[in-house]
């Protein structure tokens, strides 16, 4: 048996973009989380809903980065570093030691023909196509199953090739433990650990907006993580970044085509970013 199989055709991978304000009206029995979508009301305008399965965080975060390519002026430089990036994984990756019986073809092979159809996609994207385009070529099952498997293979090399990531894996897990259960199954949600792991490994800065339904001795908050590359921080290697948004902290407005250049908005925070509710992620986007 594969590892990655296909699922069916699935037209809700994405659905169309929506006004935030309608997640105020969906929760009209749960005070503490109308607050909170109420104040990243002030932040975000539009979500995107994505499927509700274990894969949601891979799938949102690969379908927003590709829309933010889609508006950077130089494309081609971007899709260049990023292939950089899954070069240095796949030599990574080829150092590990995969069961072959959960690939239907050599693993290297798989890694590299994965990428390689991501790379085709990229480049569309970079000389340039519709949005529509974009969204219907991310319904494709076909597509977007193989994506997926490639994203959570790149989390799970990034994690069992470097010795930061041993502190979050618990206990009575080893580090293969914990990525064959947390990683590589298809119904394995993300958590910070698997975030992080992908950030770092394709060098994408990604916010991360969490509602619950807690609250705090300061009220209601929203926290919210960001998650940086080293190379993005000019103050040293800082992986991860915490802090809480309330209702009366102040929208800074985006400068239009401030991101050209890379994957950080004008006030250097992450273009990236995603809504987390009860562990579903969906796609945010800012005013």
């Amino acid at each position: 048996p594969q590892v990655f199989p296909m699922c069916e055709n699935h037209k809700n991978n994405f659905a169309s973009s929506e006004q935030l304000s309608e997640l105020v009206r969906e929760s009209p029995d749960n005070s503490i989380i109308q607050e909170k979508m109420k104040i990243l009301s002030k932040h975000y305008v539009l979500f995107r809903r994505t499927r509700q399965d274990g894969s949601c965080f891979y799938r949102a975060f690969m379908f927003s980065y590709m829309e933010i390519l889609r508006q950077m002026q130089d494309k081609q430089a971007e899709v260049t570093r990023l292939m950089e990036c899954l070069d240095m994984s796949k030599d990574r990756f080829s150092c590990l030691e995969w069961n072959k019986a959960y690939f239907s073809i050599d693993p290297e092979e798989y890694f590299s023909s994965v990428v390689s159809e991501l790379n085709e996609v990229l480049d569309v994207i970079a000389a340039g196509c519709t949005s529509e385009w974009l969204y219907q070529r991310s319904l494709q099952e076909s597509f977007s199953g193989r994506i997926i498997s490639l994203l959570r293979l790149i989390t799970e090399t990034e994690i069992r090739t470097d010795e930061f990531y041993k502190q979050s894996i618990p206990t009575n897990l080893n580090v293969l433990q914990f990525c064959w259960k947390a990683v590589r199954s298809l119904d394995a949600e993300a958590t910070t650990t698997q975030m992080r792991a992908l950030t770092y490994a394709l060098g994408i800065p990604l916010r991360v907006e969490v509602v619950d339904k807690s609250s705090t001795d300061r009220g209601v908050l929203v926290k919210r993580l960001d998650f940086f590359h080293e190379s993005d921080l000019e103050k040293g290697p800082l992986r991860l970044t915490r802090s809480y948004l309330s209702s009366s902290t102040a929208p800074i407005p985006l400068k239009q085509g401030s991101y050209d250049a890379d994957l950080l908005s004008s006030d250097g925070t992450p273009m990236l970013t995603l809504l987390c509710r009860r562990g579903h992620c969906d796609i945010l986007y800012r005013k």
